[in-house]
């Protein structure tokens, strides 16, 4: 290098950064694919969870409390033909004063007349008692707000009040509202001429009832009180002021006896639904007995019909010698007919076949007269717009685009044509009850004759094998392009044991997924893993076995996952899993497992933000774009998000928190649509993503818009001041606009916007927010074409937020400079909090680097010629794969001649003894944060083409990583004097 102090080394820094991709089309539209709670059909063709009844005096008309589907419907007893008159077909609490056909209803039990022929309902989950009035179609509340005992001595809807979870409601004759308030275990009562709410008897409660407490109630000519106590296995009578109970029959013990005796006396088991008539007969639903019977007051007690046997047998003939399904509920009309529902109650077996409503004549003969036998299964050959699924949970695509859905409830597989006409493929919807074979199952034979017991998942190979997790019977099942059915894996015994197909054992598996090789990968939900079936073996990929939440940056078998319920794999070929019980999703890449999304606590928080930041609320879903963009069915949130290729999280559809059917319609804004439990999702070559919204009883498609679109806040304080608010989109028509406008979110202030950066869009033009309108404009100087396809980059400055808390969303729209549209997109949600909640500020899409410019080292050969500098590098990036940093340099020429690197690259890196004179190379010293360095405690010498020295395997934090690259350089003592220079290179690589 030179002798005495006048050496100089001159290195020139260049920092490079490779081009991203653009990112996904942004959400737009939710749309129904399948399932609904078909408003008008015949009364037989429709599934039912039949839970209330109620009938006119006349016996026209029946109303149908269809627990299920929550909905209350009216069967017109002359034809047939069955009306939804309340409920939208999902539950929220929603739609009181408007129409009751859009309010929302959630596991409705009972339905009663009031004196004017108005229905009362008891809308149980809702924990409310709410009133239709029949002449307006109008809903309005009668009682409760939310779930808890509170209200007595106050209107009974005014927002104090609570309930829990109230079974039963019954209209007295002089117009007193009664309530089953059945988790409080008392019965509530509302008096007419105040309106005031109060407790009118209370039960012994019972911690956590297999079956809960009061039921029903029904009023004598006298005007006793009789209540249904399905726990204490009684009927007790209250006198209409109140005070004790006469327990007028049971025993308080369940079972089965007494009849020809007194009805005090018998035995009775779980009664619940009861009719009292003019002369003081007391017909009453025996339910857990199959039965209905009847008493009078100190009389003896008599079946009026069923067996004893469970089933839905014996129409055209004698009620008495008919199977009876856990009836529940009952009413008569004023000719004498009595109708009844049975089969919605849970029964110890594995269907659910036998809900329906049944009516007995007055000569005692049987039969159905609303229900298809199924709760939630009808449609097939028909749109499927217009068919019932049962709790869809997982939804897959063949080549051709035909939609396979598995029907959870509805043990089935369904599939939705190309042209929406809906079928079954798999599953006679009975599951097997032990013993469990693959012949019990139906291994061998065809598929819709099989049994299948509440499928998860389904996948379909790429020869179109259609694979299917059916979690119940703890197998992975298989159904050929013949249609025959046959286990993949499982036994039927649940366990954890690997090995052999024909001997592994599996646990709940839910979420699946089959490569092109044909291995199939599943969530193995009950034994806490990650399992893969690979030439004839089942093994484990991730997971100990044992529930929790450990091992990131291990090892997947060595870390802990909990009640995993989905498995994807990227088109780079990573592994990503819903690690549900642990409200994260995980990522294995390169053999490392790591967080992708979530922190670990259950929450809602962090759109707009990174995604390791964000929490999730037992994800169960996952699906991936074009580009790699990864959506996530955040199940316990109600929502899809979206985490793009900065590693951003957006909320893209549903409401967070809010679970609910709130019509088709435009996800991307703060009125759109709700999803109610998503599971695992689907999206077509177009982009277009499927969505199995479980309690919806639906199949939902959110399409994508003309352009991508993403809107980001530099703090999502509301009020806070100075904000800088970004947007990102991809251009999708090629035609040349002159502006673009920004909705921004409604009370966003700015006295005069200022542009902070664009990328690919011009610099100079006009910024105008437009307070009224809530948009931003940007007028370009000059109108310019963006190719199709292409990235484009905008942020502008010093906004005030908005006082309102929770999702904004923006719309980007470009504009020619007439003001033709030209593309339109909505974006996902950026969550605004309060307090301060700081959120990821994106500057720039581009990622940053940051390095020394020109550095100069000074060496003396008679004082030290071995010299090492440390040049920090500052990284930046968002790309959710981490990143990898590249070095090339050239060599170092000056008036001695040449300063040659050490080595050859890595391929022949030397130790720190080996370095020898005239030599120049480089190691790095640290990454902060967990980057992975590639090289440790050797040095390696700059090549021209350059060569990876760091690779990163997580995105870096907020503020960057910094990189210890360390440059040394040894002279000989003779290397004649001057100024040495040469030029190195760094070149950063996101990893998306």
């Amino acid at each position: 290098m030179g002798r005495l102090r006048n050496a100089l080394l001159t290195i020139v820094l260049i920092a490079a950064v490779a081009a991203a991709a653009p990112a996904q089309a942004a959400p737009g539209d939710l749309a129904t694919v399948a399932g609904t709670v078909v408003p008008t059909a015949a009364a037989t063709a429709i599934g039912i969870g039949a839970r209330g009844v109620a009938v006119n005096s006349a016996g026209t008309a029946l109303w149908i409390a269809d627990q299920d589907n929550n909905a209350i419907r009216k069967v017109d007893l002359s034809t047939g033909t069955v009306t939804v008159v309340a409920g939208i077909g999902a539950p929220n609490n929603g739609g009181d004063t408007g129409a009751a056909t859009s309010a929302g209803l959630n596991n409705p039990y009972d339905v009663d007349l009031d004196g004017s022929g108005n229905l009362i309902i008891a809308s149980t989950s809702n924990h409310r008692i709410r009133k239709v009035t029949v002449s307006t179609g109008v809903i309005s509340l009668i009682a409760g707000t939310s779930d808890g005992y509170a209200g007595d001595g106050g209107l009974a809807n005014a927002s104090t009040t609570k309930l829990q979870n109230p079974a039963g409601v019954a209209v007295a004759p002089n117009g007193d509202y009664y309530i089953a308030d059945t988790d409080n275990f008392v019965v509530r009562k509302i008096t007419a001429a105040t309106g005031v709410i109060s407790t009118f008897a209370t039960f012994p409660s019972i911690a956590t009832p297999a079956i809960r407490g009061p039921e029903d109630i029904a009023f004598d000519s006298s005007g006793n009180v009789y209540v249904t106590d399905c726990v204490g296995n009684t009927i007790n009578r209250y006198a209409s002021s109140g005070g004790a109970a006469t327990v007028v029959a049971g025993t308080g013990t369940a079972g089965y006896s007494g009849d020809g005796g007194l009805a005090a006396s018998a035995m009775i088991n779980c009664p619940t639904g009861i009719y009292i008539d003019a002369t003081n007969v007391i017909t009453f639903a025996d339910s857990t007995n199959d039965r209905l019977r009847r008493f009078t007051v100190g009389g003896l007690i008599t079946t009026f019909a069923g067996t004893g046997s469970t089933g839905l047998s014996g129409d055209g003939g004698l009620a008495t010698l008919a199977a009876l399904d856990r009836p529940t509920d009952l009413d008569r009309d004023g000719l004498g007919n009595f109708y009844f529902a049975q089969g919605s109650l849970p029964i110890n077996t594995q269907t659910a076949a036998d809900s329906v409503v049944r009516k007995i004549s007055t000569l005692g003969v049987i039969s159905t007269v609303a229900g298809n036998t199924w709760r939630s299964y009808s449609g097939d050959g028909g749109q499927a717009t217009a068919a019932q699924l049962g709790h869809p949970a997982g939804a897959a695509l063949d080549a051709a685009g035909n939609l396979y859905v598995a029907d959870s409830t509805n043990n089935r597989i369904r599939k939705i044509s190309t042209t929406g006409v809906i079928s079954t493929v798999a599953g006679n919807g009975v599951a097997c009850v032990a013993p469990c074979g693959n012949a019990d199952v139906g291994d061998g034979g065809q598929a819709t004759s099989a049994n299948l017991f509440t499928p998860q998942a389904v996948a379909v190979a790429s020869n179109g094998d259609l694979y299917l997790s059916d979690t119940g019977h703890n197998r992975i099942r298989k159904v050929s392009s013949t249609g025959v059915i046959t286990t993949v894996a499982g036994t039927g015994s649940s366990g954890n044991t690997d090995g052999a197909v024909a001997t592994a054992k599996l646990s709940k598996p839910y979420g699946l997924t089959v490569t092109a090789s044909g291995v199939v990968y599943f969530a193995d939900y009950g034994s806490h893993k990650i399992r893969m079936v690979s030439a004839g073996t089942v093994s484990t990929v991730a997971g100990t076995g044992t529930a929790g939440y450990s091992g990131d940056g291990g090892a997947p078998a060595s870390a802990a996952l909990s009640k995993p319920g989905d498995v994807r794999i990227d088109p780079a070929g990573d592994m990503y899993i819903a690690d549900g019980g642990n409200d994260v999703v995980r990522r294995i890449h390169a053999g490392v497992i790591s967080t992708f999304a979530g922190t670990g606590t259950a929450g809602s928080t962090g759109d707009g933000g990174l995604a390791g930041a964000a929490t999730l609320s037992g994800p169960a879903g996952l699906e991936f774009d074009a580009t790699g963009d990864v959506y996530i069915a955040d199940t316990g949130n109600h929502v899809v998000r979206r985490v793009d290729r900065h590693g951003i999280i957006h909320n893209v559809a549903g409401k967070l928190g809010s679970g609910s059917w709130g019509g088709d319609g435009q996800a991307g804004a703060a009125t759109g649509s709700y999803l109610f439990g998503p599971g695992r999702l689907v999206m077509d070559p177009t982009g277009n993503l499927y969505i199995p919204s479980s309690g919806e009883l639906r199949v939902r498609m959110l399409t994508t818009q003309g352009t991508a679109a993403t809107f980001y806040v530099s703090d999502a304080t509301a009020t806070h001041t100075g904000t800088t608010y970004a947007w990102e989109f991809v251009a999708q028509t090629a035609t040349a606009i002159g502006k673009i406008t920004f909705t921004v979110p409604s009370g966003t202030t700015n006295p005069g916007p200022v542009l902070v950066t664009t990328v690919d869009l011009p610099t100079t033009g006009t910024l105008v927010l437009d307070t009224s309108a809530n948009t931003l404009t940007y007028t370009f100087a000059t109108p310019i074409t963006i190719p199709a396809g292409r990235h484009v980059y905008l942020s502008a400055g010093n906004f005030t937020n908005t006082a309102t808390t929770g999702p904004q969303y923006s719309t980007v729209t470009t504009l020619t400079s007439g003001g033709t549209v030209v593309d339109t997109a909505r974006s996902g949600a950026v969550s605004f909090t309060t307090p301060s909640a700081t959120v990821l500020p994106i500057p720039n899409p581009t990622e940053l680097v940051t390095v020394a410019g020109t550095t100069t080292i000074l060496v003396d050969p008679m004082i030290g010629a071995d010299v090492s500098t440390t040049m920090p590098i500052t990284l930046r990036t968002n790309a959710t794969h981490g990143y990898s940093l590249s070095v090339k340099g050239t060599t170092l020429t000056g008036p001695g001649g040449t300063i040659t690197p050490v080595s050859a690259g890595q391929a022949t890196a030397v130790s720190s003894a080996a370095f020898g004179a005239n030599r120049l190379g480089y190691t790095v010293a640290g990454v902060s944060g967990s980057g992975v360095p590639t090289l440790t405690s050797t040095y390696a010498g700059f090549t021209v083409a350059g060569e990876t020295a760091v690779t990163a395997t997580r995105p870096t934090s907020v503020t960057g990583d910094t990189i210890a690259l360390v440059t040394r350089i040894k002279v000989d003592s003779l290397l004649p004097p001057g100024v040495y220079t040469g030029t190195l290179g760094y070149t950063v690589t996101p990893s998306y």
